[in-house]
């Protein structure tokens, strides 16, 4: 079962129309993308605290409308988002060129995903280890 319904999407989160045929589409491409960024599964997600699940539930909406803006290709295989134009001798590039991340690394995950993440704890990468489960101790389970 997806964690983002259309309800959520709509009238929760009040996302960027997406026409309801592709809602679906674009809820499961988001949630893996974001699920695997914080190396849980969904089963682990479903059983997080209400307010840690929202947050979660906003960040796929967010991956949603990244998805929708910049389409499934752009993110999946990493082309430049945003892309440019030219005119006569000037030409414009939308692109980020400051950082030393590929292009692909910038574009898979949306900037408004990381910023719900961030007030989880999910986006911590400790690491179990023997006699420690997963997670243990990080207030939230």
């Amino acid at each position: 079962m997806a964690l983002v319904s259309e309800c959520f999407y709509n009238d929760t989160y009040f996302g960027e129309p997406i026409a309801a045929l592709d809602l679906q589409r674009y809820e499961a491409r988001a949630e893996d993308a974001v699920l695997a960024y914080c190396r849980i599964t969904a089963e682990e997600a479903e059983a997080l605290p209400e307010a840690v699940l929202t947050l979660l539930c906003k960040a796929i909406c967010a991956q949603m409308e990244y998805l929708w803006e910049y389409g499934i290709t752009t993110a999946s295989f990493g082309k430049e988002a945003g892309g440019g134009f030219t005119t006569g001798k000037v030409s414009i590039h939308a692109g980020y060129q400051s950082s030393g991340e590929s292009t692909g690394a910038r574009s898979m995950i949306a900037p408004g995903v990381l910023a719900y993440l961030e007030q989880t704890g999910l986006l911590s990468r400790q690491v179990a280890t023997a006699g420690m489960p997963p997670r243990q101790g990080w207030g939230w389970y």
